[in-house]
């Protein structure tokens, strides 16, 4: 008898450890991180679905040019969480309704020399140049592709920027970590961490030896050894780069030199004398501390 209730408590004990053991472990997984995301309320919850999608078709006419056109065929698939994806495929025809190029993710035309050219986007090929025959003028593989001029194009190869030609000859070397576009033929490039600004024939207006080129309004302030300077968006010298301080003051370029002031118009090409302790912009009149407290209106006109 002893025997049996001593087995009897045995299988109770066990039996009472094991529904812990299940409700500690069911606890446990319930607080996890994957188990909240199933269970919590919000947008982040919610299963993503598929709930439209919609189809076109466009034709695309390219300017001065009768000979080729492209098609575009666009799907949008819209999902239940308000996100949208949209596919894209171009195909060039020419004229009689023969293909030129298709299974294209983009497609741009050009004229040079009254010859048509096509900067066209592949999947796995990237950026090409095609002329009208279909041929392939170019070898690399682009990440970007545009044309800023007749014949001369901007190009990412390799992280890196440059300017090519419509036979891929290169007339800005391929090595520039940024070029964005400042003016007409005018760009702000980054070598090696230091700005510049070229011209796209690879004429170095700016050296790359600046540690900020920064576009205000209509002018480049430059900034060297903590050192300032101010440049047109063409690249010409405005101030070699000497002053204190030159930053933005409303439509105005403030510069600073040996604790005093003096003010740049870069609408009228006028300059004040650098002779104020402040210059204040006091509805939109430009106010300069002289002396003792005497305040007195800004005079431009004066060479610094």
């Amino acid at each position: 008898m002893k025997k049996i209730l001593l087995c009897l408590c045995v299988v109770i004990c066990f039996a009472t450890c094991a529904v812990a053991k299940g409700a500690h472990s069911a606890s446990a997984h319930h607080n996890c991180g994957s188990c909240r995301s199933h269970h919590s309320s919000g947008s982040s919850s919610e299963h993503v679905y598929l709930t439209n999608t919609e189809h076109n078709t466009y034709e695309q006419r390219f300017p001065n040019c009768k000979e080729h056109y492209a098609i575009t065929e666009t799907t949008t698939n819209y999902y239940s969480n308000g996100t949208k994806n949209v596919f894209s495929n171009s195909t060039i025809y020419n004229s009689d309704g023969s293909v030129l190029v298709a299974d294209c993710l983009s497609v741009a035309h050009l004229v040079y020399l009254d010859k048509h050219y096509f900067i066209i986007n592949k999947k796995g090929k990237g950026y090409q140049i095609v002329d009208s025959q279909a041929k392939v003028l170019t070898t690399r593989k682009y990440s970007r592709m545009s044309e800023i001029e007749s014949g001369k194009i901007l190009v990412k190869y390799d992280k890196k920027y440059g300017i090519i030609d419509i036979n891929e000859n290169v007339i800005v070397p391929i090595k520039y970590q940024q070029m964005e576009v400042l003016a007409k033929d005018i760009y702000l490039t980054k070598l090696n961490g230091y700005y510049g600004v070229l011209d796209s024939d690879n004429n170095i207006l700016i050296s790359n030896d600046c540690d900020k080129i920064k576009r205000v309004n209509d002018v480049l302030i430059i900034r060297r050894y903590d050192k300032y300077g101010l440049a047109n968006l063409e690249g010409s010298i405005i101030y070699d780069v000497n002053y204190d301080k030159i930053k933005k003051m409303g439509e105005y370029i403030l510069i600073k030199q040996n604790k005093k002031y003096g003010v740049y118009n870069p609408e009228t090409k006028e300059q004040s004398k650098i002779m104020y302790t402040k210059v204040k912009l006091d509805r939109n009149h430009l106010k300069g501390l002289v002396g003792e407290g005497t305040t007195v209106e800004v005079e431009f006109g004066n060479s610094l």
